[in-house]
């Protein structure tokens, strides 16, 4: 379904404003700096200057936005939650165009389908509302809030590869959305890659998704939970290899199709995903150790011996534990209070006082500065004996099993742990609460230890897929770089091999510089950098990827310089 929307010559920025309105509404559509600060800058990095915010309510609002851009020749950025962690989601530099930044927060919709087996989420979806969703149905999702921020959306996964914190399952993966593009002679295209029968023109099809039909089967009837898409491909027996290669990674050819690492090169209205059973029972449980050899052990033992892995098995040193407690105590306190469910408001309110703080000449950060000094006001996050347990131990492992994978665990647990210099115990349901949401807060803590420098330190954020075979897997700086760190936290997915390095700079070193030389010792060691948080603009993409972004976007309308590639309109050098 194609509409031929270029004009010769592009128009002025005030008729792009004027459709934009006409499409979303005068409400709706942000032009004013303080305004639109909130969406345009980077959780992590990023930021820059967009002409408008536009912020549709619905798919047809947004197919209407799109159109508008297309037509007066303007750069999009698609954005949902803004939890993007290597700046992929917002502005970084100048362009050539106006930019126009489409955030796709109010179109929430999902859609359960097949008694809760398969789920079709619309373009602003999030992780914590299809969890909502199905779990009344007894399912849950592929992927769990807090891997590495809280807030992220279904698509947002899908189109960057996230990883996460689930074994089993591996990145985010579909072949089943509906997306548009542009072609090279500027035809702007919708293409249903649902399955569904939903209509015959774009407006027919994205309006009958906004009013929650699902339409009628096309092709197939049922999506395979097994590699969630990728059939036959399964992502556990892809672990156990213990192969010289890592287990998953962003420039993973394997995992580029349509919207599925797309990276904002398309602009994606709905995709369809499978869910999976909730378990009946689980089970959590915490390892302790001050040697990386004993963990090394423990992960052979696990992979060759264990019939069921884990669901869950994340790492955190003793860094994370401490900046989490100390730097993450707000976020640990609201997910108590209000669950995962209400974070997206309330960082959506923390936004805002950031912005009210900067306009009335309060400075940067208003919301981080007052969050922390409320946080001291509460205790611990950790129960004591966990506490106790945690500081003892230098590397800590958070473990979780379901069904008839709790005796086998635990009974491995039982026998390799009584080797000196290892310890395990059960948690209870809160104790696992309590150090899941301390393993949720670290990538954060490290986020608000840099705002608070007042701008004096950076913040270097890696993350890292190690061969699979690697038995040293805890990577050691030379000296030359670790005199620049002030700070870090260390955690990840232990049986993946993906580990997440945040490194809070010491004033006056240069995150880039620094980023640059872990990364030669990452890919030294045969890792790969980045592992699931995507190129954004901080890291390049190989020669694939970037083919890859040219082909799915052969103008450099969407999200141009993404994976450092081209900026320029038509990919002009």
């Amino acid at each position: 379904m194609r509409c031929r929307l270029h004009g010769k010559e592009p128009n002025l920025p005030e008729d792009l404003i004027r459709d934009l309105r006409a499409a979303v509404g005068r409400k709706y559509l942000l032009t004013d700096a303080n305004r639109t600060g909130r969406y345009s800058k980077g959780y992590r990095v990023g930021g820059g200057a967009v002409l408008a915010v536009v912020r549709p309510g619905t798919l047809v609002e947004l197919w209407r936005a799109v159109k508008a851009c297309v037509h007066h020749h303007a750069i999009m950025i698609v954005q949902a939650a803004n939890t993007g962690l290597t700046g992929g989601s917002t502005p970084y530099g100048d362009y050539d165009r106006p930019v126009v930044l489409i955030s796709t927060t109010r179109i929430t919709g999902i859609m359960p389908m097949m008694e809760g087996k398969e789920a079709i989420c619309l373009a602003g979806s999030t992780l914590t509302g299809l969890e909502l969703a199905i779990r009344p149905l007894g399912r849950v999702p592929h992927s769990v809030i807090g891997s590495s921020c809280i807030g992220a959306s279904v698509v947002g996964g899908i189109c960057n590869n996230s990883g996460g914190a689930l074994v089993r399952r591996g990145p985010a993966f579909t072949r089943r959305s509906l997306f548009a593009r542009i072609t090279a002679d500027g035809e702007l295209e919708l293409h249903n890659g649902l399955d569904r029968d939903l209509g015959e023109t774009p407006e027919a099809i994205l309006g009958a998704l906004d009013r929650g039909h699902t339409g009628k089967a096309q092709k197939r009837t049922s999506i395979r939970p097994t590699g969630h898409g990728l059939d036959p491909f399964n992502y556990a027996d892809h672990v156990r290899e213990v192969a010289a290669t890592p287990a998953r990674y962003n420039a993973d050819p394997a995992r580029l199709h349509a919207a599925s690492g797309c990276a904002g090169k398309l602009v994606v209205f709905a995709v369809r995903v499978p869910t999976y059973a909730a378990p009946e029972r689980e089970r959590s449980f915490i390892v302790g150790t001050n040697s990386v050899e004993h963990l090394a052990g423990l992960r052979r033992v696990m992979l060759d011996n264990l019939q069921t892995l884990p669901s869950v098995c994340e790492y955190m040193h003793r860094s994370a534990i401490q900046l989490a407690a100390s730097h993450g105590r707000d976020i640990c306190q609201a997910l108590t209070l209000f669950g995962a469910a209400a974070m997206p408001r309330v960082l959506s309110l923390q936004k805002r006082m950031d912005a009210i703080g900067r306009r009335v000449g309060l400075g940067n950060h208003l919301a981080g500065r007052v969050s922390q000094k409320l946080s001291t006001i509460g205790g611990h996050p950790a129960p004591v004996n966990l506490r106790e347990f945690m500081q003892e131990n230098e590397h800590v492992l958070l473990i979780t099993t379901d069904g008839s994978g709790i005796e086998p665990i635990e009974a491995m647990l039982a026998t390799y742990c009584a080797l000196p210099g290892l310890t395990f115990r059960p948690m209870s349901k809160a104790e696992a609460e309590a150090a899941f949401r301390l393993r949720f807060a670290s990538a954060g803590a490290t986020v608000r230890l840099r705002d608070l420098s007042g701008g004096r330190c950076e913040l270097a954020a890696l993350d890292i897929a190690l061969p699979r075979d690697t038995p040293d897997w805890l990577l050691h700086l030379p000296e030359d770089l670790e005199s620049q760190v002030k700070d870090r936290a260390i955690y990840g997915h232990f049986l993946c091999h993906v580990f997440h390095l945040d490194y809070v700079l010491k004033p006056g070193f240069s995150a880039e510089s620094f980023e640059k030389a872990v990364k030669a010792l990452v890919e030294a060691r045969g890792g790969q950098m980045p592992a699931e948080h995507n190129f954004g603009h901080l890291y390049r993409a190989p020669d694939h990827v970037a083919q890859f972004y040219r082909k799915l976007d052969p103008t450099n309308s969407l999200n141009p310089g993404v994976g450092q590639t081209s900026r320029a309109q038509n990919w002009a050098d």
